[in-house]
Protein backbone atom coordinates (compact mmCIF):
# COMPACT_ATOMS: atom_id res chain seq x y z
CA UNK A 1 0.00 0.00 0.00
CA UNK A 2 1.98 3.00 -1.02
CA UNK A 3 0.10 6.55 -0.47
CA UNK A 4 2.72 8.62 -0.07
CA UNK A 5 3.99 11.21 -2.15
CA UNK A 6 6.59 14.20 -2.90
CA UNK A 7 5.98 16.62 -5.05
CA UNK A 8 8.25 19.78 -6.75
CA UNK A 9 6.67 23.20 -7.01
CA UNK A 10 7.94 25.79 -8.90
CA UNK A 11 4.88 27.84 -8.07
CA UNK A 12 4.87 28.81 -4.49
CA UNK A 13 8.09 30.55 -4.26
CA UNK A 14 7.57 32.76 -7.06
CA UNK A 15 4.12 33.65 -5.38
CA UNK A 16 5.79 34.14 -2.03
CA UNK A 17 8.92 36.06 -3.79
CA UNK A 18 10.95 33.21 -1.74
CA UNK A 19 14.78 33.66 -3.23
CA UNK A 20 18.15 32.79 -1.53
CA UNK A 21 21.82 34.24 -2.33
CA UNK A 22 24.10 31.81 -3.97
CA UNK A 23 27.73 30.95 -4.03
CA UNK A 24 28.39 33.94 -6.67
CA UNK A 25 26.21 36.35 -4.38
CA UNK A 26 23.26 36.41 -6.92
CA UNK A 27 19.24 35.81 -5.93
CA UNK A 28 17.82 32.50 -7.13
CA UNK A 29 14.18 31.44 -6.84
CA UNK A 30 14.37 28.32 -5.35
CA UNK A 31 12.22 24.85 -5.87
CA UNK A 32 10.27 23.66 -3.35
CA UNK A 33 9.66 20.17 -2.37
CA UNK A 34 6.60 18.84 -0.45
CA UNK A 35 6.18 15.78 0.98
CA UNK A 36 3.01 14.16 2.29
CA UNK A 37 3.07 10.61 4.17
CA UNK A 38 -0.63 9.88 3.20
CA UNK A 39 -1.19 12.19 0.87
CA UNK A 40 -4.86 13.39 1.16
CA UNK A 41 -6.90 12.02 3.87
CA UNK A 42 -9.41 10.81 1.26
CA UNK A 43 -6.44 9.30 -0.82
CA UNK A 44 -5.63 7.04 2.19
CA UNK A 45 -9.07 5.88 2.92
CA UNK A 46 -9.58 5.14 -0.90
CA UNK A 47 -6.33 3.21 -0.53
CA UNK A 48 -7.73 1.34 3.16
CA UNK A 49 -10.90 -0.11 1.65
CA UNK A 50 -9.03 -0.96 -1.50
CA UNK A 51 -6.20 -3.04 0.28
CA UNK A 52 -9.31 -4.48 2.79
CA UNK A 53 -11.17 -4.85 0.04
CA UNK A 54 -14.01 -3.89 2.31
CA UNK A 55 -13.61 -6.97 4.64
CA UNK A 56 -12.00 -4.49 7.87
CA UNK A 57 -11.04 -6.19 10.75
CA UNK A 58 -12.77 -5.89 13.53
CA UNK A 59 -11.60 -2.81 14.81
CA UNK A 60 -11.66 -0.69 11.86
CA UNK A 61 -15.38 -2.55 10.74
CA UNK A 62 -17.99 0.12 10.95
CA UNK A 63 -20.20 -2.38 12.37
CA UNK A 64 -18.65 -4.75 14.39
CA UNK A 65 -21.40 -7.10 15.61
CA UNK A 66 -24.90 -7.48 14.42
CA UNK A 67 -27.37 -9.41 16.58
CA UNK A 68 -29.81 -11.55 15.37
CA UNK A 69 -33.25 -12.84 16.98
CA UNK A 70 -34.49 -16.23 15.60
CA UNK A 71 -37.88 -15.03 15.98
CA UNK A 72 -39.36 -11.15 16.82
CA UNK A 73 -40.14 -12.56 20.23
CA UNK A 74 -36.52 -12.37 21.14
CA UNK A 75 -36.18 -8.82 19.88
CA UNK A 76 -36.32 -7.39 23.72
CA UNK A 77 -33.33 -9.02 24.70
CA UNK A 78 -31.83 -8.29 21.78
CA UNK A 79 -31.97 -4.54 22.38
CA UNK A 80 -30.62 -4.84 25.95
CA UNK A 81 -27.25 -6.74 24.84
CA UNK A 82 -27.04 -4.11 22.05
CA UNK A 83 -27.39 -1.93 24.74
CA UNK A 84 -24.87 -3.39 27.19
CA UNK A 85 -22.34 -4.27 24.52
CA UNK A 86 -22.77 -0.37 23.02
CA UNK A 87 -21.76 0.86 26.38
CA UNK A 88 -18.32 -1.09 25.93
CA UNK A 89 -18.13 0.80 22.74
CA UNK A 90 -18.88 -1.60 20.47
CA UNK A 91 -20.41 -0.74 17.25
CA UNK A 92 -23.21 -3.08 17.16
CA UNK A 93 -26.83 -3.57 15.76
CA UNK A 94 -30.01 -5.59 15.58
CA UNK A 95 -31.23 -6.51 12.33
CA UNK A 96 -34.69 -8.85 12.11
CA UNK A 97 -37.75 -9.75 10.41
CA UNK A 98 -36.07 -11.63 8.10
CA UNK A 99 -35.58 -15.93 8.43
CA UNK A 100 -32.34 -16.05 10.49
CA UNK A 101 -30.44 -18.24 7.77
CA UNK A 102 -30.78 -15.30 5.29
CA UNK A 103 -29.49 -12.61 8.21
CA UNK A 104 -26.77 -14.64 8.65
CA UNK A 105 -26.23 -14.78 4.79
CA UNK A 106 -26.69 -11.20 4.49
CA UNK A 107 -24.28 -10.12 7.47
CA UNK A 108 -21.41 -12.60 5.96
CA UNK A 109 -22.17 -10.88 2.55
CA UNK A 110 -21.58 -7.18 4.49
CA UNK A 111 -18.55 -8.30 5.94
CA UNK A 112 -19.81 -7.98 9.76
CA UNK A 113 -17.04 -9.71 11.71
CA UNK A 114 -19.29 -11.09 14.66
CA UNK A 115 -22.99 -12.51 14.73
CA UNK A 116 -24.85 -12.94 18.38
CA UNK A 117 -28.25 -15.37 17.24
CA UNK A 118 -30.15 -15.33 20.36
CA UNK A 119 -33.17 -17.64 20.30
CA UNK A 120 -35.82 -18.46 23.17
CA UNK A 121 -32.85 -21.01 24.83
CA UNK A 122 -30.42 -17.50 25.12
CA UNK A 123 -33.21 -15.49 26.18
CA UNK A 124 -33.90 -18.32 29.44
CA UNK A 125 -30.05 -18.33 29.91
CA UNK A 126 -28.95 -15.15 29.38
CA UNK A 127 -26.24 -15.76 26.40
CA UNK A 128 -25.86 -15.30 23.30
CA UNK A 129 -24.62 -17.58 20.14
CA UNK A 130 -21.45 -15.88 18.83
CA UNK A 131 -20.89 -16.55 15.47
CA UNK A 132 -17.50 -15.39 13.09
CA UNK A 133 -17.38 -14.88 10.00
CA UNK A 134 -13.83 -16.05 9.73
CA UNK A 135 -14.46 -19.19 12.35
CA UNK A 136 -18.74 -20.08 11.80
CA UNK A 137 -20.08 -21.01 15.05
CA UNK A 138 -17.51 -19.86 18.62
CA UNK A 139 -19.99 -20.94 20.91
CA UNK A 140 -22.36 -19.19 23.98
CA UNK A 141 -21.33 -16.27 25.87
CA UNK A 142 -23.32 -15.70 29.13
CA UNK A 143 -23.77 -12.36 29.87
CA UNK A 144 -24.66 -12.26 33.33
CA UNK A 145 -20.55 -13.27 34.29
CA UNK A 146 -17.92 -11.37 34.44
CA UNK A 147 -16.58 -13.45 31.47
CA UNK A 148 -16.73 -16.72 29.84
CA UNK A 149 -12.83 -18.44 29.80
CA UNK A 150 -13.45 -21.17 28.14
CA UNK A 151 -15.33 -18.80 24.74
CA UNK A 152 -12.95 -16.07 25.18
CA UNK A 153 -10.35 -18.43 24.34
CA UNK A 154 -12.08 -19.91 21.31
CA UNK A 155 -13.12 -15.89 19.88
CA UNK A 156 -9.11 -14.62 20.59
CA UNK A 157 -7.89 -17.63 18.69
CA UNK A 158 -9.30 -16.29 15.55
CA UNK A 159 -7.55 -15.24 12.76
CA UNK A 160 -5.69 -11.61 13.91
CA UNK A 161 -7.95 -10.20 11.07
CA UNK A 162 -10.56 -9.96 13.45
CA UNK A 163 -7.78 -7.53 15.57
CA UNK A 164 -8.85 -6.76 19.09
CA UNK A 165 -11.20 -8.41 20.97
CA UNK A 166 -10.43 -7.41 24.74
CA UNK A 167 -14.34 -5.41 25.40
CA UNK A 168 -15.39 -9.41 25.41
CA UNK A 169 -14.01 -9.16 28.89
CA UNK A 170 -15.92 -6.45 30.24
CA UNK A 171 -19.20 -8.25 29.42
Amino acid sequence: MRVGKLQVDFNLPQRFDITYVDSNAEKRRPIMIHRAVLGSLERFFGVLIEHYAGDFPLWLSPVQARILPVTDAQLGYCKVVADKLKTYGIRVEVLHGERLPKLIRNAEKQKIPLMAVVGSKEVETETVTVRSRFGGELGTIELRNQHDHVQLKKIKALPSRLGNLSFIQHI
